[in-house]
């Protein structure tokens, strides 16, 4: 479990209006699966728009603006950690959310109710608690060195309702496309860049402050 994502899987908006508002160009090159380093997008069996970028890309709050007229499920997962998150939004706002706590972490994630190790808030669908229930009840046959099942638990819910998850068994025929920041031709560039600036200019800046503090020295 080596993959670390985030995505979204919509509903009520077509395909480009979702790259539209998250600022993305379809760059119309087939990708056999998303990477990390990846970005892209498909269609899932449901119709939904899907779009795949790596860990810590999509901020909630580009999320709820995503959602404004539609709906839609967004997870975050890290596999080597075996943390996952899922929210469902709908018309801007959060409905509601499952998350697992990270291994050894004390702090609570949300300030709602813990199930388990799973972090609820709001109203799940009505998909959750088989979901849930299964997974400790699998939790519950291994010993203290099992890996955690329930990091498994938000995964499912958000291939279940949104059509995909990284190692789900729905959506790994789906054909992704390779997207792109709007404006940038470096297609490694994602949905959260951040300016980057040019370590030679700062190297110069430095050397030619020596320079002149020499100089001041010397005077």
């Amino acid at each position: 479990m080596g993959y670390a994502h985030d995505w979204v899987s919509v509903t009520g908006l077509d395909k480009d209006e979702v790259l539209s508002r998250l600022g993305l160009v379809d760059r119309g090159e087939p990708l056999d699966y998303p990477r990390r380093g990846d970005f892209a997008w498909a269609i899932t069996a449901q119709g939904r728009v899907l779009i795949v970028t790596d860990y810590d890309e999509l901020p909630l709050d580009r999320i709820a603006e995503l959602s404004r007229g539609a709906s839609l499920v967004a997870a975050r997962a890290e596999g080597n950690d075996c943390t996952s998150s899922v929210w469902g939004y709908e018309d801007g706002r959060q409905i509601w959310s499952v998350a697992t706590e990270a291994p050894g972490e004390t702090d609570r994630l949300y300030d709602e109710e813990v199930e388990g190790s799973l972090i609820v808030a709001g109203d799940p669908p009505s998909e959750f608690a088989a979901i849930r229930d299964r997974h400790l009840a699998e939790r519950n046959l291994e010993d203290d060195d099992a890996e955690d099942f329930l990091f498994m638990a938000p995964l499912e819910l958000a291939e279940t309702l949104g059509g995909w998850e990284p190692e789900g068994k729905i959506g790994q025929d789906l054909q992704f496309f390779r997207v792109i920041s709007a404006g940038r031709s470096d297609q490694s560039k994602g949905l959260g860049d951040k300016p980057k600036v040019n370590k030679l200019w700062v190297g110069l800046a430095i050397l030619l402050f020596v320079i002149a503090a020499y100089r001041m020295w010397l005077a």
